[in-house]
C-alpha cells in the first residue's frame, strides 16, 4: 500500500492566498490531501462543508485536527479541568462529523495534569472519539513527554498516537538514541502504536529545519524511526513544515517549497523502506547471491 503524503493548511493557506487555491496547488504537486483544523476550515458547519465538497471535487482526502482545549494553539493559555477538555473534544467531534474526512488527529489534555489524571483523561478521551482517530505527541500535551508517553500507552492499551518526535527532541534536549535499551524499548513502543506521522525533521533546539537535507545525523533519525512506523502499518504522513516562528528568519526556502522539498524527502524514503522489505529484494539477492547461509 503506498503512503498518502498530506500538506498542512497551517501557513500553506497564508502563503496561497486561500484554501481554494491552496488545494490547487496540493492537486497540482500530486499531495493526498490536506490535514486542517475545524478553524482552518470555516467559521461555521456550511463553510467547512464547502471546503470539504471542494477537496473532493479535487481528488484530495481529508484529515481533520481537533483540540480538546487551547485551540489551534492560538492566543493565551488557559487552564482547564479534565472535564473541560472532554466537554469541548465531543462538541468536536460532533462538528467533524459531517467532513467524512479519512483520519482525525486530536490534539487532547494539558502537560501540567498528574501523570495518573492525564491516563484517565486518554482513557474517556478515546472513547469519545471515532476509529479512525489518533492522538499527536505535541508539546503542552502529556503526550508531548516521551516518557510518559510510553507509561501512558502502556495503561491505555487501545490509545493511538500521531507521532511527531520532533517535539520530543525539544522537550528532551536531545534525540532519543534508539541505540540504547531503554530508549529503543520507547521508540519501538511507540511505533507500534502509530496510525499517522507528522513529517516534519527538527533536533535538539529546533522542531523544524529549514530543510529536510540540512542535517544528515537528523534526517537519518527521523526515516529510521519512520521506517518503524511504516513497519507497524502506518501509511499517511503530514509534511508540516510551519511558518514562523517555527519557520526562523533566514531560512533559505520559503514555506510552501519546504513543504515540496519535504514531500519528495519522505516519499524516496518511502520507496527505499518499501523496496528494502519486498519479497522482489529478497527474490533479486537470492539470485545474486544464493542462499545466505
Amino acid at each position: 500500500m503506498a503512503l498518502r503524503v498530506f500538506a498542512s493548511a497551517w501557513g500553506n493557506a497564508t502563503h496561497w492566498g486561500s484554501l481554494r487555491r491552496l488545494m490547487d496547488g496540493l492537486q497540482v504537486k500530486g499531495f493526498a490531501g490536506l490535514e486542517a483544523s475545524l478553524a482552518d476550515l470555516g467559521k461555521d458547519a456550511d463553510g467547512r462543508r464547502d471546503v470539504a465538497t471542494q477537496a473532493r471535487d479535487r481528488g484530495l482526502e481529508l484529515i481533520v485536527g481537533l483540540y480538546s482545549h487551547w485551540t489551534d494553539y492560538e492566543g493565551t493559555w488557559a487552564a482547564a479541568s479534565p472535564a473541560e477538555h472532554l466537554d469541548q473534544l465531543r462538541r468536536q467531534v460532533d462538528a467533524c462529523a459531517a467532513l467524512d474526512p479519512i483520519h482525525i488527529n486530536v490534539h487532547a489534555g494539558c502537560d501540567s495534569w498528574p501523570e495518573d489524571v492525564s491516563t484517565r483523561f486518554y482513557e474517556d478521551a478515546q472513547a469519545i472519539v471515532p476509529a479512525n482517530a489518533s492522538f499527536e505527541t505535541h508539546r503542552g500535551r502529556p503526550l508531548g513527554h516521551a516518557f510518559q508517553c510510553q507509561r501512558i500507552l502502556d495503561a491505555v492499551p487501545g490509545l493511538r498516537l500521531t507521532a511527531d518526535p520532533s517535539h520530543w527532541h525539544v522537550v528532551h534536549e536531545r534525540f532519543l538514541d534508539m541505540n540504547t535499551r531503554d530508549e529503543r524499548v520507547l521508540m519501538n513502543t511507540v511505533a507500534g502504536r502509530v496510525d499517522h506521522v507528522h513529517a516534519r525533521i527538527g533536533n535538539e533546539e529546533r522542531p523544524q529545519l529549514a530543510a529536510p537535507f540540512d542535517d544528515d545525523a537528523a534526517a537519518d533519525w527521523y526515516v529510521a524511526f519512520w521506517r518503524k512506523c511504516w513497519a507497524a502499518g502506518a501509511r499517511t504522513a503530514c509534511v508540516e513544515y510551519g511558518p514562523a516562528p517555527y519557520q526562523l528568519t533566514g531560512d533559505f526556502r520559503d514555506l510552501w517549497l519546504q513543504n515540496c522539498a519535504a514531500k519528495e524527502h519522505l516519499e524516496k524514503s518511502f520507496a527505499v523502506w518499501a523496496w528494502d522489505t519486498s519479497a522482489s529484494k529478497a527474490e533479486w539477492e537470492r539470485e545474486c547471491f544464493g542462499e545466505l547461509p
